[in-house]
């Protein structure tokens, strides 16, 4: 029986190719873009879900709390996590990081070979013996915990032994050397941490070896680095806030000074890491889960899109089925038996359509893939929750395409269906059709107002103004240890005529990099509710930027007055939330650095400037100088001489640094990883606009197409009479014109408050204005009448003659 409904099926869908293959084609477009975002939700998702005790691992992140706001950080003094040990305030075990994310591995040469360098290979984490009792990564059954308690030993994965040793059988007890200051030996090799992971690391050295890699006094409660954090295991059912607040007790108890704000741990759990991009990770990645729900929206809309095509065209074909359908119940078929035998139509339409979406899926992915950086492989037997995902959509999709149409077709009365007397108005009414048409357009227009607000907003970040000049400056970073070598060769560097200027300094003005301080204002003991950006500078900086002095003078070249006193200067921000009403009154004022203990004079005030993504707003800024300090080369070449200017550079790089990898990059590539993600929504959202819109248009075309045969004869009468084409055009296209403005007027609230609420992330924004809204009303309704014209006009300019024979 069910063979024969299959085949019965097959055989009505092969009689209506026209209806099948624009079904499979929408179809098929609205289940690739849901398992494409179903395979992004789902990778998302599982980012470090693999930890068997991961619901009980938390971050011990900082919240700074000053008079004007909180600041957060992922970073943790670094005494603290020893404190934590020894005072436990009910932990169960506790572990700290510290991250190198841009570093030089050299592999030492021997008699037969030389030294062979590799820039940034990959991330190398200083970790403890407790890293391998807490988190559940595989160490290829080794016990690990005995290495990470001697100094300079290092565990490899096994992507990064294969690159360093390439033709070697043997690893262990080999020798790297890493930055050109710690010489590690191998003591194993594991598996590559899982893609799906935010501690990204290819290199674990054991903790005791940063004492001798780091300057600053690992038992100072002043320092806090970013790439520096602990994580805590708690026990089962523990109470996570009781737990924070003996934490933050032992930690208040031993930090030996006034603060200028009350620093107290947060627990963050493990599970919140990649979704919370107020702390950030690692893996310098986080996507918020109200964007993942969104992604979920847009694919169950298109998905909607394509099942709303399906019943609009199922629902006007039913006229053509009405003699079958009532020779059908005349010889004893049910309404149940009509239904399952329309179902059975549908299921065969959907299984097809999925069939189209796996191959679309697998041409598509690899460009998803490199869109989102991500690495999502496509493979039901790897994956079975995705073959489950796609056997629950293809029957849902049935019965929610397939049940109403189904439902109407069974319930013809086989008299009225037999002398054709149905007609498309009683099939279904043309209030469901209307009403799908316009949910269709809405759908679709809120995707193109949508898309065109965020390329708007993604204009703005690219083209406002930021208060200094980043054309054509490239910025090369320098080793750590000498950096004032290459300062020595500034005179041969400018010596080419492709430089026009050189600076060097702790970051671009702009730049990922931060470092934040509190200071001292007036006296010593006067402390300061806020922090300041400290940013180390040579005397060229605010000339090469061309940041704007308001008054007073740059400081001199070796940053010091005579009686050695530093010199620094301050930007307005920092100058307004100081309460000095005018530039000139804060010259000579005086500011205490590094707890009190540094002078230091303030010789100038800068315009403001935009330190980090206009997400956040712009910062008080301190400019020192200190040499050891500049951790970057920025220069600004002439970009019809690039090629020359970058060899010239690396060239003078060579002869300073020897056993050092020139590594450059134009502060413009910089400045684009800040909006990465936003400009990755853009990018999405414009293809979704797109697939909507076809969708739509497949489902327009296809029932004007049946309304044109259905009116056959009188589109024939009307020509008779003397109509003309435009006129028979004009006829077919009005009632869709109505819909698509219904769905406009629906369509620009519904965009406008989703834009609103998304702009809020930014403190710099567009405001939303009306074009958007006017370009998508008008794209969608020249979209719409093209797609509808296309079929009007070929019936209109049908023959009257054969248009008038036809029954």
């Amino acid at each position: 029986m069910l063979k024969l409904y299959f085949l019965t099926a097959f055989r009505s869908l092969l009689r209506s190719r026209g209806y099948s293959l624009l079904n499979v084609l929408g179809l098929g477009l609205g289940i690739t873009c849901s398992i494409l975002l179903f395979l992004v939700i789902q990778y998302e998702l599982s980012y470090d879900a693999f930890h068997s005790k991961g619901d009980r691992i938390y971050r011990l992140n900082i919240d700074a709390h000053y008079a004007d706001g909180v600041f957060q950080t992922t970073s943790i003094h670094f005494p603290a996590t020893n404190a934590l040990r020894n005072n436990n305030p009910g932990f169960e075990n506790i572990t700290q990081i510290y991250s190198e994310a841009d570093g030089q591995i050299t592999i030492p040469g021997n008699g037969n070979s030389v030294p062979r360098h590799f820039r940034n290979p990959g991330q190398l984490a200083f970790v403890e013996p407790e890293f391998f009792e807490i988190f559940s990564f595989s160490t290829g059954g080794q016990d690990l915990r005995p290495y990470m308690r001697e100094p300079n030993n290092v565990v490899l994965t096994n992507s990064m032994a294969e690159l360093f040793f390439p033709e070697d059988d043997e690893v262990i007890g080999k020798v790297i050397s890493y930055n050109n200051k710690l010489t590690l030996k191998v003591a194993a090799v594991i598996p590559d941490f899982p893609v799906t992971t935010d501690f990204p690391f290819a290199m674990l050295v054991s903790y005791p070896t940063l004492h001798s890699f780091i300057n600053f006094d690992l038992s100072s409660w002043h320092t806090l680095l970013s790439n520096h954090t602990a994580f805590a295991l708690l026990p089962e059912k523990a109470a996570v806030e009781a737990t924070e607040k003996q934490a933050n007790d032992i930690i208040q108890s031993l930090i030996p000074d006034k603060r200028t704000a009350r620093e107290l741990i947060n627990l963050q759990p493990l599970q919140d890491i990649h979704f919370n991009p107020a702390y950030g990770n690692y893996s310098q990645r986080t996507i918020s889960k109200e964007v993942i729900w969104s992604m979920a929206l847009i694919g169950l809309l298109l998905l909607v899109t394509a099942c709303i095509n399906f019943v609009n065209l199922a629902t006007a074909l039913a006229v053509r089925r009405a003699k079958e359908i009532g020779i059908r119940k005349v010889m004893g078929s049910n309404q149940l038996q009509l239904m399952l035998q329309f179902l059975g139509e549908t299921l065969l339409i959907t299984l097809a359509a999925t069939l189209v979406s796996i191959i679309l899926v697998e041409l598509a992915l690899p460009y998803l893939n490199q869109l989102l950086g991500l690495k999502i492989a496509f493979s039901f037997i790897q994956n079975p929750q995705l073959l489950l995902f796609v056997t629950l959509q293809v029957l849902l999709v049935s019965l929610f395409a397939g049940l109403y149409p189904a439902f109407l077709l069974a319930r013809f009365q086989p008299i009225a269906a037999l002398r054709s007397r149905m007609s498309v108005q009683e099939v279904g009414g043309l209030s469901l059709r209307r009403s799908l048409v316009v949910l269709q357009f809405t759908i679709c227009q809120v995707l193109i107002i949508c898309t065109l607000v965020v390329n708007e907003q993604m204009q703005y970040l690219r083209n406002k103004d930021l208060g200094f000049d980043k054309d054509a400056v490239v910025t090369v970073p320098l080793p750590r240890e000498n950096s004032e070598k290459i300062e020595a060769l500034r005179d041969e560097i400018l010596k080419n005529p492709a430089l026009n200027g050189l600076t060097f300094g702790s970051a671009p003005p702009s730049s990922e990099i931060t470092r934040l301080s509190a200071f001292r204002f007036g006296n010593p003991e006067n402390i300061i509710p806020f922090q300041a950006h400290m940013k180390s500078a040579d005397e060229h900086y605010l000339e090469l930027f061309d940041i704007k002095l308001i008054t007073g003078r740059m400081f001199r070249a070796d940053g010091f007055e005579k009686d050695s006193v530093m010199q620094v200067l301050i930007n307005e921000t920092m100058r307004r939330k100081l309460d000095i009403q005018q530039p000139e009154e804060a010259i000579g004022k005086s500011i205490y650095l590094n707890g009190g203990r540094q002078k230091a004079t303030i010789v100038g005030v800068v315009e403001d400037f935009h330190q980090n993504s206009l997400r956040f707003p712009i910062d008080p800024v301190i400019f020192y100088s200190s040499g050891g300090d500049n951790f970057f080369m920025m220069a600004k070449i002439d970009m019809r001489q690039a090629e020359d200017a970058l060899a010239h550079l690396e060239q003078v790089w060579q002869k300073a640094y020897p056993e050092a990898v020139f590594h450059y990059e134009f502060i413009d590539d910089t400045l684009d990883r800040f909006y990465r993600d936003e400009s990755r929504q853009s990018t999405l959202f414009k293809i979704f606009s797109f697939i909507a819109i076809f969708i739509g248009c497949l489902g327009l075309y296809g029932l004007i197409a049946f309304m044109a045969t259905q009116r056959t004869k009188e589109i024939g009468i009307r020509k008779v009479m003397g109509a003309s084409v435009f006129q028979i055009t004009v006829l077919f296209s009005r009632e869709f014109v109505k819909l698509v403005l219904i769905a406009f007027v629906l369509a620009a609230p519904i965009a406008w408050y989703l834009m609103s609420e998304w702009l809020q992330d930014f403190t710099y924004r567009i405001s939303i204005g009306y074009i958007p809204f006017l370009m998508a009303g008008a794209a969608t309704l020249i979209i719409a009448l093209i797609t509808m014209s296309t079929q009007a006009v070929r019936a209109a300019i049908a023959n009257p003659v054969l248009s008038l024979k036809a029954e």
